[in-house]
């Protein structure tokens, strides 16, 4: 028997692809930026789908707040090194 529920790498492609009309209304630089977010859904792909959510789009969501969060996360421990190396550890 075949799988009865779609994989949600498969239900991840299908939601990118209903956004296809706003990535086509933002200019290129905003295209790449929506580009990129999609790619970060794709790669917390496996955690979205163990979360189990009735609703696709919240994975989605949720993978590319998470990525966020964890980018500046690192860069706040970034910006205090420097500050650190700056001030010589004041």
């Amino acid at each position: 028997m075949g799988r009865t529920v779609s994989s949600f790498r498969m239900a991840l492609e299908q939601e990118v692809a209903t956004w296809a009309l706003y990535r086509r209304s933002l200019g290129i630089d905003s295209r790449e930026a929506l580009d990129r977010m999609f790619n970060k859904a794709r790669t917390y792909c496996s955690a979205s789908s163990n979360a189990v959510r009735p609703v696709k789009f919240e994975g989605m969501f949720m993978a590319m707040a998470f990525d966020h969060a964890r980018r500046l996360e690192d860069l706040g421990v970034c910006i205090e090194r420097l500050r650190l190396e700056i001030h010589g550890g004041e």
